[in-house]
């Protein structure tokens, strides 16, 4: 162990514990006396061409003989994993100056531009845990706001956060397609999908999995097929198909907005500014050309009015313009769910039935998906303008697109023979019917996520609720309204009893 300036050297001890972040490494009472370092402190940590910061924690006299000895630095498991340290390995240390995003943070506080290095460092490191959350909150309280953040510094951030991810490169140009939320049911994606590719359309696609909602998109095809591929495994699958639908946090795209979503959620909030760069910058890390972005408008969807939609509209734009994609941005009005399952299994089988054109198929989800995929598809120049659904449409009405997915789903592992009507569902079943006779004029889709929550969804891939009526259904005293799925009795109660308190179909 030597002091040269401001480096410290110490081997490293192996402590079988995973502490989480920010990392933490464990110094020796009489080397923290030495170099001045108090529990608390941060320490760059370097290993080989590996860098990042770490705290401190120091061991009272009484402790160190059985966890760190003078000379040695105990380092938790998720370092140790991450960087593949072993014990006895000499870990270099330096004494941080003040990091330039933190003074890129404070610039913003005091109402200044960033430039795109100032930005790129802020992002770099969140991604390398440099910054911690009270300062990521600092940020992402001073640099969303429409008023304070300009459109010119959107697109550096944008930029920024895909740079400091993984970036996939295909051969052919990428389709991508991304739907703002809000709407229970609505997989539009799985069907667009197999349209594009079977039109020859390069369109890998990386999904989410519910934190709010019933079902993610990734949560709904993983019961058709495996989500959870790597990089290596997405490029064979797309070269082989032409699309994928994957998961994607199995893949580190655009790494920082992990950790910003995560300050945001403890705040309670999520601007739709942040919300456009997080969709952008992780449809630029896919490579993505052209883009439809899906944007259903309403109540209970994530954008409430046309004011905000507008708003978003010209932004997409904007930063779509500014890296060369070809978007549409399509607004659309969101009176209840689309499909008839919500819920995880529920969906798949809305999906496989859309696609193998069953006859008790949901004409509403089927509808969207040639309307969306008709659009995509002449923005990528594969269709005249106005003749994209009729192409979309045949795509489906000949097995196209089915045969298409089939191709997708063996790729990813997946039985490519499966039938929408093997799909199980929960055995423990609730119909519940209406207490009245009129017409359905409203479906409150907050109540039905939270009813299909209380189901097990999406946990419970098997729980959730199927529709019997939609909106502008006449209804009659003692008809089915929705059925009710899930694994267990308990779950039943729970959601029985939350209906004694809340409606989820207005009936007139």
């Amino acid at each position: 162990m030597n002091n040269n300036g401001h480096k410290i050297f110490l081997r490293a001890k192996k402590l079988d514990i995973q502490a989480g972040h920010p990392w933490v490494v464990v110094l020796h009472q009489k080397d923290a006396l030495r170099y001045g370092l108090r529990s608390g402190d941060e320490l760059i940590f370097k290993w080989h061409r590996h860098r990042t910061v770490v705290m401190v924690n120091v061991t009272a006299l009484t402790e160190a003989i059985d966890l760190v000895k003078p000379g040695f630095v105990g380092v938790f498991r998720d370092i140790t994993n991450t960087y593949k340290i072993q014990n006895n390995n000499l870990i270099e240390f330096l004494l941080p100056g003040q990091p330039i995003s933190v003074k890129a943070i404070q610039k913003k506080l005091l109402g200044g531009r960033l430039s795109y290095s100032e930005i790129y460092s802020i992002i770099k490191d969140i991604v390398d845990h440099r910054l911690d959350e009270v300062q990521i909150a600092f940020f992402v309280a001073s640099a969303f706001d429409k008023a304070s953040f300009s459109r010119e510094e959107m697109y550096f951030l944008t930029k920024a956060m895909a740079g400091t991810g993984e970036m996939l490169h295909f051969n052919n140009r990428v389709a991508d397609k991304h739907s703002v939320g809000g709407l229970p049911g609505n997989r539009v994606t799985p069907i667009l999908v197999a349209i594009l590719a079977g039109e020859g359309i390069c369109i890998p696609k990386t999904s989410s999995r519910a934190i709010t909602s019933a079902a993610g998109t990734a949560d709904s095809f993983e019961v058709i097929a495996p989500v959870q591929l790597d990089i290596k495994k997405i490029k064979r699958v797309v070269k082989k198909t032409n699309g994928c639908l994957v998961w994607g946090g199995a893949v580190k795209l655009a790494p920082a907005d992990d950790r910003i979503l995560k300050t945001m959620y403890h705040l309670g909030i999520e601007p739709f500014s942040k919300m456009v760069v997080s969709i952008m910058a992780k449809k630029l890390a896919m490579g993505a050309k052209y883009l439809i972005i899906d944007m259903p408008v309403g109540k209970t969807a994530k954008v409430k009015n046309m004011k905000e939609a507008r708003e978003l509209k010209s932004l997409f734009k904007y930063i779509a313009n500014r890296f060369g994609v070809k978007i549409y941005v399509a607004i659309s009005k969101a009176n209840g769910p689309i499909g008839r399952g919500i819920g995880p299994s529920l969906e798949a089988r809305d999906i496989l039935r859309v696609l193998q054109q069953k006859e008790n198929r949901p004409m509403d989800l089927e509808k969207k998906s040639t309307i969306v995929a008709g659009k995509l598809l002449e923005l990528c120049g594969k269709a005249p303008k106005g003749k994209g659904i009729l192409i979309a449409e045949q795509s489906l009405r000949l097995r196209k697109a089915w045969r298409k997915m089939q191709e997708i789903i063996k790729a990813q592992g997946g039985n490519q023979n499966i039938n929408s009507e093997r799909i199980q569902q929960g055995t423990v079943q609730l119909a519940i019917k209406s207490k009245k006779n009129g017409r359905i004029i409203d479906i409150d889709n907050k109540n039905l996520v939270e009813i299909c929550r209380l189901l097990g969804a999406p946990s419970e891939k098997k729980a959730g609720v199927y529709i019997h009526k939609v909106v502008g259904d006449k209804i009659k005293k003692g008809e089915i309204l929705f059925t009710m799925y899930t694994v267990s009795q308990l779950h039943i109660k729970l959601a029985e009893t939350a209906l004694k308190e809340i409606d989820i179909f207005k009936i007139k």
